[in-house]
């Protein structure tokens, strides 16, 4: 079976999008380059903001995520992953614009959390507010019998502060602590897991920062894509 072409919807945010690349290449089992899957990356970071557009103040984003994935499809990708938790929001749209496969990366999470922590049923989530208030994680993890918890809403804020400190490129120990700070309270509050449910959180928590798992939906995605490409 011929090996297939990632192509990867970027730019939202472009750290998020070389931390897929990243994850992808660590993914796969390669002793020389041409071991590697081939990828192709549109980091269109003049995709309208998410955010904005969710909360009904800014440009709908889904032509322009749809004209990518058609520009990735156009260049010969045979599978599509979108480096934006947020964007999935207007996972139909991308689908409807393109004939070749585009992985959803809160089924591909979900999934991979009930293989992983099948006796578990409460996640934490750190994500952005955009996806919070969607409800993609609740949504995606009802089908695994799962409920999802959200943080407070203080706490909420100031993962936001940490996601827009993150994107701005302060990748440092006061903007870790605080999202630790945040996983920590939803631990006690009842979280078996983390999720980290915005492709920025990444960027500066790992599983092993703290005593409960923590689940990384970039990690998950690169994984999930290298399988299909490699059949």
């Amino acid at each position: 079976m011929a090996e297939k072409i990632i192509g990867i919807i970027g730019g939202v945010g472009p750290e998020a999008t070389v931390d897929l690349y990243r994850k992808i290449i660590k993914s796969t089992p390669a002793k020389i380059d041409q071991d590697h899957i081939r990828v192709i990356i549109d980091s269109n970071c003049k995709i309208p903001d998410r955010v904005k557009a969710i909360f009904g103040n800014g440009e709908d984003p889904a032509p322009v995520l749809s004209e990518t994935a058609r520009n990735l499809e156009r260049a010969g990708a045979d599978l599509i992953l979108i480096a934006c938790n947020a964007a999935h929001h207007y996972y139909d749209a991308v689908v409807k614009s393109v004939s070749i496969p585009v992985l959803h990366i809160v089924e591909e999470t979900a999934s991979y959390c009930s293989r992983r922590f099948p006796e578990m049923r409460t996640f934490g989530l750190l994500a952005g507010s955009s996806t919070m208030e969607l409800g993609l994680y609740p949504k995606g993890f009802h089908k695994i019998q799962s409920k999802i918890l959200n943080p407070k809403p203080e706490d909420q804020n100031k993962v936001m502060d940490c996601i827009y400190k993150i994107k701005a490129g302060d990748l440092g120990g006061s903007v870790k602590e605080d999202l630790l700070k945040v996983a920590r309270n939803l631990n006690d509050a009842g979280a078996e897991v983390i999720i980290l449910g915005c492709t920025e959180v990444p960027l500066v928590l790992e599983d092993g920062d703290l005593p409960i798992p923590f689940v990384d939906p970039t990690q998950v995605l690169a994984e999930a894509g290298v399988a299909m490409a490699r059949g």
